[in-house]
């Protein structure tokens, strides 16, 4: 038989015809909405195919899901990721002599906090009604809106233009990204800094972290794809850093065009997309995540047959991708341990593994420790007193 034609689509980034499938991870859950057992019947599953435009170097799903469906009711704390936590108290410190901080997709305040402490004003915006009551609960002005043009005019007329504005972990997930950074503009002073933190594609594919791919976020960008973006905007990347959250990921400065030349750093970081970041690549990731994933099945079903007993540590959305597209259940990993209480007494999406808190295990034990969250090993191991063996999911490695 003839192989069939691989799908294309329009970039939804700059608009090329050309986008070509590259990944194909079949139908999946919401990665961030954990069932109970009486909702498993009526969970929602959708395609995972992920598509690469050669023309701006954005990668994105073929899918898109509602953003209100999506982020109503949220399981997500920023603030049970220690590493998370060291990481903004860090960017605080970074900003301790802005005038005023807005932070886009603020979370339960884990910014907001470390600036509160510093003596900086500042007013998280985020659109989960229940993470945002969390923030405000501890005292952390929090906006509990989508934030567009009407709420970057809302805010300055209730408190003031902001010389920063961050948003960390919410470029990803925005179907109209170029109107997100219009109501930056509007909102930001003539001077002023946006920063922006994203996954990065890069690291993605270096290290196979197919399971990064989930429904919550459309596009995973490049510096080309950003660069590009925000130059349509009127707005220039001025500087890049590598940072460790998200198992890699970005960290942009933009100004408004004109204010400031990018720095060496951001036409280092172009040149290396230009030569790296190609469909070749693309093709020779899509062939490793097979490897992997049947890599880490074999691993799993080893330990079985020698009698150890497994478990999981952690239920961040990476879950949802590598348990669904594995189809790994229960049988295989018969409980995952999560210090989130809004996860807890829940289910992993899909597949519906249950989720505990930590004296399960401690009750119940286990041999072997499934590291899910496993950018926060150190922090993990220190919780159990390094009293397992553990074992990175993709690639399958165990941890010392």
């Amino acid at each position: 038989m003839p192989t069939p034609p691989t799908p294309t689509m329009e970039c939804r980034l700059c608009g090329e015809p050309a986008a070509i499938e590259f990944l194909n991870l079949g139908q999946q859950p919401l990665a961030n909405k954990y069932p109970t057992r009486a909702q498993f019947a009526t969970e929602k599953f959708f395609p995972l195919q992920v598509f690469f435009c050669p023309t701006c170097k954005n990668v994105q799903l073929g899918t898109i899901v509602s953003r209100e469906t999506m982020f109503e009711d949220y399981y997500y704390l920023s603030s049970v990721n220690q590493g998370l936590v060291r990481h903004f108290e860090d960017l605080a410190q970074q900003l301790a002599s802005a005038k005023f901080v807005v932070d886009v997709g603020s979370n339960d305040g884990i910014l907001l906090k470390p600036l509160q402490k510093l003596g900086v004003k500042a007013l998280g915006v985020e659109p989960s009604i229940n993470v945002s009551k969390i923030a405000n609960d501890q005292g952390l002005e929090t906006l509990t809106s989508f934030f567009d043009i009407p709420a970057a005019e809302q805010i300055e007329r209730s408190h003031s233009r902001a010389d920063v504005i961050v948003a960390s972990s919410v470029f990803t997930h925005l179907e109209n990204p170029g109107g997100f950074i219009d109501a930056v503009k509007r909102l930001l002073t003539d001077d002023g800094t946006f920063i922006v933190e994203v996954e990065y594609i890069g690291s993605i594919l270096e290290t196979t972290q197919f399971e990064r791919f989930y429904l919550d976020r459309i596009f995973y960008y490049s510096l080309t794809s950003l660069t590009k973006l925000f130059r349509a905007h009127g707005m220039e990347i001025t500087d890049v850093r590598d940072i460790a959250p998200h198992g890699g990921s970005l960290q942009v400065f933009a100004k408004r065009e004109g204010r400031q030349s990018p720095s060496d750093a951001v036409r280092r970081f172009l040149a290396r997309e230009e030569d790296h970041l190609t469909l070749e690549t693309l093709q020779e990731f899509r062939h490793s995540v097979d490897v992997q994933m049947s890599e880490f099945k074999s691993r799993l079903a080893e330990y079985k047959k020698t009698g150890l007993r497994v478990a999981g540590y952690g239920s961040p959305a990476r879950v949802a991708t590598i348990c669904n597209y594995g189809q790994i259940g229960p049988e295989d990993i018969p409980f995952t341990v999560d210090d989130s209480p809004l996860k807890q007494n829940k289910f992993t999406p899909g597949t519906h593994i249950p989720i505990v808190p930590k004296d399960y295990l401690d009750e119940h034990g286990a041999d072997v420790l499934v590291v899910f969250a496993y950018e926060y090993f150190d922090d993990i191991k220190k919780k159990t007193n390094g009293s397992y063996r553990y074992l990175k999911p993709i690639p399958p490695t165990e941890l010392a």
